[in-house]
């Protein structure tokens, strides 16, 4: 499979290969080359290899392909710092997108499986915690939140809300400071895990029925 991804992307001029190498050796190659991106192919890695995934995004940004399409295994590969979760049947063009995407650091990729079973994940009592986190969000960064949620890029967001990209990145900063996170990808799983999007949607609900 390495081969033959190789073969795909060498026909692409804006994308170099540096190289692919096994599971064992990954972690040094990472850290000897620096890459933009890493593919990791299950199962090469997979989530039972958390640590080991939690290294390599720290090296780079981390695109993991493997059967992980029900929803709390791909934000747990958020939360451990993978930018992108693909399954195996992803097309050629798709994943020469998801490359570029993933490349200017502007957007956060599921399977379109577990996007949409989001909505259905167990429904947890919120935590005061997160209520408070809610909180202190201002409206505009729980607009960008909930588009963040749904793998918008910052040229979506900003065409969507009206506002410059530059803002779309002032407000991711600040929710990731808020968070306590370091990536956008985090952030995504923070807001899922921590039930924040359910606060998000009862704050509006009980807004709509007081209004």
């Amino acid at each position: 499979m390495g081969a033959g991804m190789r073969a795909l992307l060498d026909q692409q001029p804006d994308i170099a290969i540096v190289g692919y190498t096994t599971a064992c050796e990954s972690t040094a190659a990472a850290a000897d080359s620096a890459p933009d991106i890493l593919v990791i192919v299950a199962p090469a890695l997979t989530m039972e290899n958390k640590r080991e995934l939690s290294a390599l995004a720290a090296l780079a940004k981390v695109i993991l392909i493997a059967k992980a399409e029900d929803a709390p295994h791909s934000i747990e590969a958020l939360r451990l710092g993978v930018r992108a979760v693909l399954s195996p049947d992803t097309s050629a063009d798709e994943l020469i997108h998801v490359l570029r995407t993933v490349s200017a650091g502007e957007a956060v990729i599921m399977p379109a499986v577990a996007l949409q079973h989001l909505d259905h994940l167990p429904d947890r009592h919120p935590s005061a915690l997160a209520a408070s986190i809610v909180a202190a969000l201002t409206p505009r960064e729980t607009e960008v939140i909930i588009l963040l949620t749904q793998g918008k890029s910052n040229a979506e967001i900003s065409e969507k809300l009206s506002i410059s990209t530059a803002t779309v990145r002032s407000h991711v900063h600040h929710l990731l400071r808020k968070l306590g996170v370091g990536t956008r990808a985090q952030a995504v799983a923070a807001a899922y895990q921590r039930n924040l999007i359910a606060v998000i949607g009862r704050n509006s609900t009980a807004s709509e029925q007081g209004g």
